[in-house]
């Protein structure tokens, strides 16, 4: 027989059913606690995306490329201007201020060599259609040192020098690494390799637009895979993104910065994220000064971030007990390795922080020691022990974020602006002398005009130099849905704080659209000339709006959300095939050809053989095939992510390390109330003796004594269930040591105990008080020994 504690206690029987299904649960082994993807660590969204995504990256990588070669060299805005600007830097000419500079020699050569203008007049622009008989045969083309040394007319002013070199610097180094590169190469070949180049900086736009939607909504696949599809549906970014443009470089470094400050508003505040977002905006300033928009966007996440920490630190003192007798260490507490009770998502209690209230945690070391009486104080890991509320490093002010982001944002691209406000007493120098733009006289209406349905369809397509534009009915459709989806986000969020992380999002646009209309609207009313407005301009927020469009999506409702992925497909398909269509046959097709002479004149003028032309539109059906599978398996499979729901109860969590957080949430509670039971009783004789553990890590196993199935931690921005620790019953004290249970005699009154149905159903889950069977250990859990499985 198994004798009770030495104390003169004995167990009430609801402890022995507890404690008996946490020793059992314990046998085995618990998921991991801390999930992946909490912390910003881009090689991990690299390791974790689905095949689905990469399915969609690859896509719109295959129709960027195809854009590339669809589109005639020098039919892309200022495009001559961006080849001849990093072409200076290759040849060693550097990078002088504006007003000073003309196009080179070698530039006006590609000018006039390129399917630009016509024969008699090749410097001006020309809208085709350009054939075959026209293409100078490819080995018989110039290279740019011969254009160089070849006579040509004075050029044109060259404006792109009033912006950072750094989009022109990666391209010259690109250019001189390639083995008779450089200048050597064809003039062809250059801007074939320029635009190449160009399609890996906006390639990676749908996975970054995943990685936020899939952070904002705590792993929706339908929002991921909805905003992965929104850069695909856009014809005229697919065009911009196949051409010599520094505002790709600029879409790839927002992008970044995005996905990095939406893990900050999720609680990523640790210095390493504040590395990676300083030094993303950074960059981007370094190519251009919209870039600047991102600068508050960055400070105001890091405020709202330690401002929500703070609010739930509060929330959570509040509702945990006025004293811990067992010394539970509290949140932010030393955890006797030198750290802090903290999680991957410590700013906030949005994912599941509040779960267990401001109790300490539990894990590896989660059961009480041999001799009860006493909290289990050990060192643990963090790992093991799982959320406990915002860290004390997360509740202090985020200076020290704030300052290595800034000292790295001045070091690799602020010093260019802060130089030219020093230097030139201007934040972006003016180029004298270039043209003005189209003149409309003293017509505002006319300018509000342009600037509003003129940065819409510039937006959506209106290809070369605005020479191919898509109809009104796309236009309108496309910029309600996305109106509509991103409202929808704001409308049915499950809390406050995902409403307000959207609308930081939305800054990063409507910062650019201010930006582009203040400065044309001041040139506007100096020169009654409008200039400076495209849709281009608002690329860098485009990851930011997909984010909102991705969860906008996945609010549809439960079953309408798994269609959405296949109708987000076939709008950009339906889009891109569109505008094929009209770009195409408008600068290839003959006056009285058909289709195939078109692809004729096309192979002819490009710098690629006909071979590759046809691998690439091999390889965008395929893809466009295999992201139709994926599309149709998110139909299938539905959302089966770790998504809290809107009603604030956690959805079953599929994934391992998922219910991770579910169980460190059981652990704390579990923890706290055995901690309060041991309190109040007398410390039993041999309390000092050694632990005798019988798992890896603790005295029951690898994660202790808790293994019981945890209850769903709350939703993102929810307040933490209240302390429910002190309403679970107190041990009963019975008048011997020896006492066991009674048994009902024939004819006797039966017991409340053996009346209940409660108890009996929990005396029939309790273990049996007889030595255990052969095959079974024991294992001391609050003071008291029960079987446990080997």
């Amino acid at each position: 027989m198994t004798a009770p504690p030495s104390d003169g206690t004995v167990q009430s029987l609801g402890d022995s059913v507890d404690s008996t299904a946490a020793a059992r649960a314990a046998t085995t082994p618990a998921p991991a606690v801390i999930p992946d993807g909490t912390r910003f660590r881009p090689w991990r969204i690299l390791r974790t995306a689905p095949a689905t995504i990469w399915a969609i990256t690859l896509l719109f990588t295959a129709v960027l490329a195809g854009w590339s070669v669809m589109m005639p060299q020098y039919h892309a805005p200022d495009e001559p201007n961006h080849v001849d600007a990093v072409m200076r830097l290759v040849e060693g000419k550097g990078w002088p201020h504006p007003g000073h500079v003309i196009v080179t020699r070698g530039g006006v050569g590609a000018i006039m060599a390129a399917p630009y203008g016509t024969d008699k007049r090749p410097r001006d622009l020309s809208a085709g259609p350009f054939t075959a008989a026209q293409a100078m045969p490819r080995d018989e083309r110039p290279s740019w040192e011969e254009l160089e040394r070849t006579p040509a007319p004075r050029g044109g002013i060259q404006q792109i020098v009033q912006h950072p070199p750094l989009y022109y610097w990666v391209n010259a180094v690109i250019l001189k690494a390639i083995p008779g590169g450089g200048d050597d190469l064809r003039w062809d070949e250059i801007i074939g390799i320029l635009r190449l180049v160009s399609v890996a900086m906006v390639a990676p736009l749908p996975l970054l637009a995943w990685a936020g939607a899939h952070r904002l909504s705590d792993g929706s696949r339908v929002a991921g895979t909805c905003a992965a599809l929104v850069p695909l549906a856009i014809p005229e970014l697919a065009h911009i993104g196949s051409s010599v443009n520094n505002d790709n470089l600029l879409v790839l470094t927002g992008g970044l910065a995005t996905v990095s400050i939406v893990y900050v508003l999720r609680g990523d505040t640790s210095l390493r994220t504040a590395a990676w977002t300083g030094g993303f905006v950074g960059l981007a300033l370094m190519t251009k000064s919209l870039a600047i928009v991102l600068v508050p966007m960055a400070a105001l996440a890091y405020v709202l971030a330690w401002s929500r920490a703070r609010r739930d630190a509060r929330a959570l003192r509040v509702r945990a007990p006025a004293a811990d007798p067992a010394g539970t260490p509290p949140p932010g507490a030393s955890t006797g390795r030198g750290g802090t009770a903290s999680t991957d998502d410590a700013a906030s209690t949005d994912d599941a922080a509040g779960a267990g209230g401001a109790a300490g945690a539990g894990g590896a070391g989660g059961a009480l020691p041999s001799g009860g009486g006493r909290a289990d104080i050990r060192p643990f890991r963090l790992a093991d022990a799982g959320p406990a509320g915002p860290s004390a490093a997360a509740q202090r002010p985020p200076w020290r974020q704030i300052l290595l982001g800034g000292a790295l944002m001045v070091a690799l691209g602020g010093w260019w602006w802060i130089v030219n406000v020093v230097r030139w007493g201007a934040f972006q120098p003016e180029t004298p002398g270039f043209p003005l733009g189209q003149y409309l006289g003293d017509d505002w209406d006319a300018y509000w005009e342009i600037l509003i349905n003129g940065t819409i369809l510039r937006w959506w397509g209106s290809f070369g130099w605005f020479e191919v534009n898509l109809t009104t009915i796309p236009v309108r459709t496309g910029t309600a849905l996305v109106v509509f989806f991103f409202a929808l986000a704001l409308i049915r969020a499950r809390n406050w704080r995902i409403r307000v992380d959207l609308l930081l999002l939305l800054w990063v646009t409507w910062g650019l659209f201010g930006l582009m209309t203040v400065q044309s609207a001041k040139n506007f009313d100096k020169q009654f000339h409008v200039s400076g407005i495209s849709g281009r301009y608002l690329y860098a927020g485009l990851v930011a709006l997909a984010i909102g469009i991705g969860l906008g999506a996945a609010a549809t409702g439960r079953y309408l959300a798994r269609v959405m992925p296949l109708l987000f497909l076939a709008g950009a398909v339906t889009l891109q095939v569109w505008s094929i269509s009209m770009v195409f046959p408008h600068f290839w097709r003959p006056r009285d050809g058909d289709l195939g002479d078109a692809w004729d004149d096309m192979t002819a003028w490009s710098p690629w053989s006909e071979g590759t032309l046809v691998f690439i539109a091999v390889a965008v059906c395929a893809l466009a095939v295999t992201t139709l599978a994926g599309c149709l398996w998110v139909l299938v499979i539905g959302e089966r992510d770790a998504r809290p729901s809107r009603s604030g109860r956690a959805v079953v969590l599929s994934d391992p390390r998922s219910q991770g957080l579910r169980q460190a949430a059981h652990n704390r509670a579990a923890r706290l109330h055995r901690d309060t039971l041991a309190s109040g009783q007398p410390r039993p004789e041999g309390a000092d003796a050694p632990d005798a553990p019988t798992g890896p890590t603790g005295p029951t196993g690898p994660e202790g004594a808790e293994g019981a199935q945890p209850p769903s931690p709350p939703a993102h921005g929810d307040p933490p269930p209240p302390d429910r620790s002190s309403a679970r019953p107190q041990p009963q004290t019975p008048a011997t040591t020896n006492q066991t249970p009674a048994v009902a005699q024939p004819g006797s009154a039966p017991t409340s105990t053996s009346t209940s149905p409660t108890a009996a159903a929990a005396a029939a889950m309790s273990p049996s008080v007889t030595e255990p069977p052969l095959n079974t250990a024991t294992a001391e859990v609050d003071g008291a020994r029960h079987p446990q499985p080997r």
